[in-house]
């Protein structure tokens, strides 16, 4: 009995001071911190704060003052209601892409597993939310009509992860669906993307360097959103996608990170033979099994009511996406279950030097990409990195694989040691601007017999014009100066134009039936012509209106032909092929071709001297803005000016101008020195608000000057004159 009474009597000592220490704890934690956000001159928001927590909280404010709409359109992606806002779209696009994100359940995948993700990640995650939501409470005018849900979610920026990466690995099965004739039912873009990076034995301040140059759309999902932050053990400078927490691409004080498009076979589709009696069920090793399904209501802005409809799912490999008479094919795609993606970015923020990087690509959760990383100790690293399925022997996984059998089941994914990977080649520099890994720089290591098919995943070594002009630069600079390096990443030479120019020449010597004017005129242009699509040059016109001519009266087989004749794209990495002698028709072809180009240009412009950049444009087309500014470059493809300046533009407007739509999106030149310094150039303005002096100032400082501006990563460089307002916020932690 004594002992009891003794140790009540402990405890009724115990209870009121460990009550107290909690409700002083609670208290502390409940404390409001102060969350500082400087904006620049660009107006791009510096957020200062002691806790990561406040500084996320920072930033999904920021995010939601600048833009948003384009938020809550993404957390709409994610959850598969953007036709509920906005209508089917042109050709009901926006019912398919809803479709597609309800297929693979992105938004209750997020709410199932989002407990397994870490506590930090969803501590962060919190906070960033709760910012949009304070921005929405304090400015309820600015909520769009359309968005009638609410507070956001937790789940929200999980779910539109998902949705983001997914073109990846399905277009992935896609590709491998049309081998044999068909599509899915779904829609797949390929995003284009520059990354290249330099040794420090290689540049003039001997520190590494690294070019981050995604090519996306300026609009929709992929418009990018620049921020610094500097908040508990976050330092991070870059570009985040409307609706994500951190950023996607850019760097901390010690690494820089990049992606481009490529990466290992993450995907396969699989074969099912159906139950004619039952065309719900398929075989299975030996025996016929149900196919499962789920059902879901699709609200349409105006339509009568949802429209109801069904996915079919195979338990082994994954949703129907099509069928074809007594086949089926399933989608088995190695991130069907995952949602990490936001939390690798985290793993990303906080690395301190390139192994840390490898270690958060050792989750798997980044969708197949190329990542090329730099840091300030000096090292360069490659990985061709994906979620890759172990895939048994016997089967041709480039095409829909035989679903009857377990043996061709996946046993397992790969670890990254089983990847491309490349640290500190000897040649000091490395580009993967979508090629294959064995072109990545002269005299490669890296070649295709020894990896798996499905992990090097390119049929063949292979380059285009942009990525050659790369290597170029590259591999004939062994003392990059800052200068230099800004240039490369903005660089607008038209790799091997003087290749065609010569031929024309050539032709024009043997050719008597063009003597106009005109003609004359654009000869003697070309011969002047330097090669570089500036956004003055009068001669880098002519160049595209004689190539888009030759091109109308070719057609695409016989320019391939002729292409295949005059340039090598390959010449740098040991393909000595010279330009081969062209036909007596193929040189009238390019003679003609001239003249009707100059006619084209003349009727066009009504002046032969117009400049590219009077052509090709920049300015907000997603608000119909009418202001544009010059630009030179661009992903002129079909008329052989891909230039590393990568930008896609509209079919001719009235006007016969051209805007800008797509390309280089959020190009970052990162020097790793100590202390770090950093250059950024987006495309068009950091607001989305038309009165604001930061709706398309970029465009015309920055893109139509062909210049990137310092990214002020430092406080005290920030404050040395680049303040443009200061705004504090209080954040009570939950």
């Amino acid at each position: 009995m004594r002992d009891g009474e003794e140790r009540h009597r402990m405890i009724r000592m115990i209870y009121p001071a460990a009550l107290a220490l909690c409700v002083l704890a609670t208290a502390l934690r409940a404390s409001p911190e102060t969350v500082t956000i400087y904006r620049d001159e660009f107006g791009i928001p510096h957020i200062y704060a002691e806790t990561a927590e406040a500084g996320l909280y920072g930033q999904g404010y920021a995010m939601a003052e600048d833009g948003l709409e384009r938020t809550l359109q993404n957390f709409l992606r994610g959850l598969g209601r953007f036709s509920a806002a906005f209508g089917p779209g042109e050709n009901e696009a926006n019912i398919r892409a809803d479709l597609e994100s309800l297929m693979w359940d992105h938004y209750g995948k997020a709410k199932r597993y989002y407990r397994s993700l870490p506590e930090t990640f969803r501590s962060h995650n919190a906070a960033f939310v709760a910012g949009i939501n304070a921005y929405m409470k304090e400015h309820p005018d600015q909520v769009p009509d359309w968005w009638t849900i609410g507070e956001v979610s937790v789940y929200m920026p999980v779910a539109f992860s998902r949705q983001f990466i997914w073109g990846w690995p399905a277009g992935q099965a896609a590709s491998d669906l049309r081998k044999i004739g068909l599509s899915p039912d779904y829609d797949v873009t390929f995003p284009y993307s520059n990354e290249m990076a330099i040794a420090p034995e290689r540049t003039a301040f001997g520190s590494a360097v690294l070019i981050i140059d995604p090519h996306l759309s300026w609009y929709g999902r992929f418009r990018y959103w620049e921020v610094r932050i500097h908040a508990g053990d976050i330092h991070i400078s870059g570009f985040a996608t409307a609706g994500f927490p951190y950023v996607n691409l850019g760097h901390n004080e010690h690494v820089a990170w990049a992606h481009t498009t490529g990466g290992p076979d993450t995907a396969d589709v699989y074969e099912l033979t159906m139950n004619p009696e039952n065309p719900r069920q398929y075989l299975y090793d030996g025996e016929y099994r149900d196919l499962t399904t789920r059902e879901v209501s699709l609200e349409v802005k105006g339509e009568n009511g949802p429209r109801s409809v069904t996915f079919y799912y195979s338990e082994e490999h994954g949703p129907i996406i099509a069928r074809e008479g007594d086949k089926a094919y399933a989608a088995a795609l190695s991130y069907a279950e995952e949602i990490g993606y936001l939390h690798s970015k985290y793993k990303f923020m906080i690395a301190k030097d390139y192994r840390d990087v490898v270690d958060a690509l050792e989750i798997m959760q980044i969708m197949p990409q190329n990542i090329m990383v730099a840091d300030t100790r000096g090292n360069i690293y490659y990985q061709r990195t994906g979620r890759t399925p172990i895939r048994p022997k016997g089967f041709d996984f480039s095409r829909p694989v035989d679903g009857s059998t377990s043996e061709s089941k996946w046993r397992g994914i790969h670890p990254t040691k089983d990847l491309i990977r490349v640290l500190n080649p000897p040649q000091g520099y490395m580009q993967n601007c979508n090629v294959t890994p064995d072109v990545m720089m002269v005299g490669s290591r890296v070649t295709a017999d020894k990896y798996p098919a499905y992990i090097f995943n390119q049929p063949e070594r292979s380059t285009h014009q942009r990525a050659s002009r790369a290597t170029e630069l590259l591999h004939t600079n062994d003392a990059f100066t800052l200068e230099q390096v800004l240039d490369l990443a903005v660089d607008q030479k038209c790799y091997q134009s003087e290749r065609w120019v010569a031929a024309l020449r050539a032709a024009d010597r043997d050719f008597e039936g063009e003597r106009r004017s005109t003609y004359m005129r654009g000869l003697g242009g070309l011969a002047r012509w330097d090669g570089i699509s500036h956004k003055d040059s009068p001669n880098a016109l002519k160049y595209y209106y004689w190539r888009r001519a030759l091109r109308r009266l070719a057609g695409d087989d016989a320019l391939r032909a002729l292409a295949s004749k005059i340039e090598n794209y390959l010449e740098l990495f040991g393909d000595e092929r010279e330009p081969q002698a062209l036909t007596a028709e193929e040189n009238a072809l390019l003679v003609k071709a001239l003249g009707r180009g100059m006619e084209d240009l003349l009727k066009a412009h009504g002046d032969l001297d117009t400049t590219f950049g009077s052509v090709f444009r920049a300015g907000r087309l997603d608000y119909n803005d009418t202001v544009s500014y010059p630009i030179g470059g661009g992903s002129l493809r079909r008329q052989g000016m891909a230039t590393i300046r990568a930008i896609g533009f509209t079919p001719e407007r009235e006007d016969g101008t051209r805007w800008g739509t797509s390309g280089q999106t959020s190009t970052q030149v990162v020097i790793m020195s100590d202390p770090i310094q950093s250059f950024t150039q987006p495309p068009l303005g950091q607001s989305d608000h038309p009165d604001s002096p930061h709706f398309r100032d970029q465009a015309e400082r920055l893109l139509s000057e062909g210049r990137l501006k310092p990214s002020w990563f430092h406080k005290e460089d920030l404050l040395d004159g680049h303040v443009e307002s200061v705004q504090e916020l209080e954040y009570t932690p939950n």
